[in-house]
């Protein structure tokens, strides 16, 4: 995994930015989190994402956060995400722009995690 220099320890996902927010305040904040995650389908327990939008709800009512997990891709494709998006503000990175920067790490796909399962959430800063 990619070097943390520095940890910011939130908690909880209430004190993410909702999408309301993030157009409000444009400030160089960082996106890049990791914390344990606890659900049935999850194949990472402890993902280590950079988050592509800002919480947001879907049809059913739950809120959910999206981001593409930098654990599971290969630390060459890591590093590069990092050094280009990492300190980025949530939701001012999209996935078209990672997926073009690492084109051939099979392993850069969008997951969507729902907030009632996210524990021990930290932001990390590039």
């Amino acid at each position: 995994m990619a070097r943390k220099q520095k940890t910011q320890y939130l908690g909880t996902t209430k004190k993410l930015p909702t999408q309301r927010e993030v157009k409000r305040l444009r400030s160089p904040d960082g996106c890049l989190f990791t914390f344990n995650y606890r659900a049935k389908d999850a194949h990472d327990p402890s993902p280590f994402i950079i988050m592509t939008s800002p919480k947001w709800i879907a049809k059913n009512g739950n809120t959910y956060i999206s981001g593409v997990n930098l654990k599971t891709m290969s630390p060459r494709s890591r590093t590069i995400i990092i050094q280009e998006f990492g300190d980025l503000p949530v939701g001012s990175v999209s996935y078209s722009d990672i997926q073009a920067a690492v084109k051939d790490d099979p392993e850069c796909c969008i997951r969507t995690y729902n907030v009632r399962n996210v524990r021990a959430l930290h932001k990390v800063e590039a």
